[in-house]
């Protein structure tokens, strides 16, 4: 039973995908793994154990219902174990019935069980270090396992190893930038600035974008920021800062405009916003939704909107123009305004494909009800075209680069 086809493809989609991932997302790739070299081999249980302190911690497993009692976390005594018997020589890697074999019988784990058939090889990381065992066994024998059994094994163990490799390397990172991230906000370095959206044709600020800002850091990249905080179940903690600094922004900010807030769909379905913001101060918010977060449930997330929508706030969907979530958006969740993405805006009077599209999304606004907002204006003549096209609003760094809170207070 070599390594065949479908089983080198199995490996190296396990390989490739070395990149930084959930916890989760590791635990479910070694599992997979588990499960097919005991599927293959017609085991009942497999599983991956740590040695450490002494004893053996059972980390990843798949069974058979019914097969075991063991349970992920489960540990006992290292020196009672089959395995530690097999690193130590005592017993073979393969036994095709360990209950009958003169050493491993003696351990009360294979008579309890009991353990027929039993393939059990070391998972090494890369510096050499033992990190366990990757074990399968069924409670009858299996006469026909043979070195090619064994083999398997040992490949399937090489990647499961990099795989725990990864995935301690990934915790890591993760601890690093969790702490970096709360360091953030404990020290208040979290802050916004505005962004003022002007009416076209009357060229007169109807509205501000706030955009999240780290103190004294111009590499700061709130995309980045705010994807980290939600990996890592710290939305709450930065949807509370942004949410107070918002209320600032109303208060510091005219009267009569506007406050655009980017919002994930995590943090909307997070907080409930009504409890932030007063009647009043609800008409003035308008929450913007980028086409870069996934919306799993459009249904559950528009009847988290609608009381939001029947206080008065307003939807915005960002970067439209940019690719099709965005649309899929503006379909299933009937915004208010449509920010049409400054890839879209960049050279438009240049550009008779891009004039094209944006006369089409023109007239879809009108015909639904949508205002348009242009952004990433950055020159004269971009400016020009747009309000010859008759397009309602738009901001960018040719009107005003953002600027702090005090700047228009000031």
């Amino acid at each position: 039973m070599g390594v065949g086809y479908e089983v080198a493809c199995q490996l190296a989609d396990a390989m490739g995908d070395r990149r930084l991932q959930s916890e989760q997302a590791y635990i479910t790739a070694i599992n997979s793994l588990i499960y097919s070299v005991r599927h293959r081999l017609n085991m009942e249980v497999g599983f991956v154990s740590e040695f450490t302190g002494g004893r053996r911690y059972f980390r990843y497993l798949d069974a058979t219902e019914g097969a075991t009692n063991i349970e992920v976390g489960d540990s006992d005594a290292l020196e009672d174990s089959l395995c530690q018997r097999v690193i130590a020589g005592d017993v073979p890697a393969l036994v095709t019935s360990a209950v009958n074999h003169e050493v491993a019988q003696q351990l009360p784990i294979v008579r309890n069980l009991p353990v027929g058939a039993h393939l059990s090889v070391p998972v090494e990381l890369s510096d050499g270090t033992l990190f366990g065992t990757f074990c399968v066994f069924s409670r009858y024998d299996i006469p026909g396992l043979n070195h090619r059994s064994l083999t398997m094994m040992k490949v399937f163990a090489d990647v499961i190893a990099s795989l725990i490799e990864d995935s301690q390397t990934a915790y890591l990172a993760s601890a690093r930038r969790r702490e970096e991230i709360t360091g953030i906000l404990e020290r208040n370095e979290l802050t916004v600035y505005a962004q003022p959206i002007y009416n076209l044709s009357s060229m007169a600020i109807v509205g501000y974008e706030l955009l999240a800002r780290q103190t004294n850091n111009p590499d700061f990249s709130p995309e980045v920021f705010f994807d980290d905080a939600e990996q890592l179940g710290l939305t709450s903690m930065v949807g509370l800062r942004l949410l107070e600094q918002a209320q600032q922004a109303l208060v510091s900010l005219p009267s009569e405009s506007y406050i655009a807030i980017n919002v994930t769909p995590a943090f909307i379905m997070d907080f409930d916003f009504l409890d932030w913001f007063t009647p009043e101060d609800s008409r003035r918010i308008v929450l913007e939704l980028t086409e870069h977060h996934k919306i799993s449930d459009y249904i559950a997330m528009k009847r988290r909107l609608q009381p939001l929508k029947d206080a008065g706030m307003r939807l915005a969907i960002d970067d439209a123009g940019a690719g099709y979530a965005s649309m899929r958006h503006i379909l299933q969740l009937r915004p208010d305004v449509i920010k049409l993405d400054m890839s879209l805006i960049r050279d438009i009077h240049l550009q008779p494909e891009h004039q094209s599209l944006l006369a089409a999304l023109q007239v879809f606004a009108r015909t639904q009800g949508y205002s348009v907002v242009a952004e990433g204006i950055e020159v004269a003549e971009e400016l020009s075209f747009l309000r010859t096209a008759a397009v309602c609003c738009g901001q960018g760094f040719h009107l005003m680069r953002p600027q702090p809170l005090g700047y228009f207070t000031g």
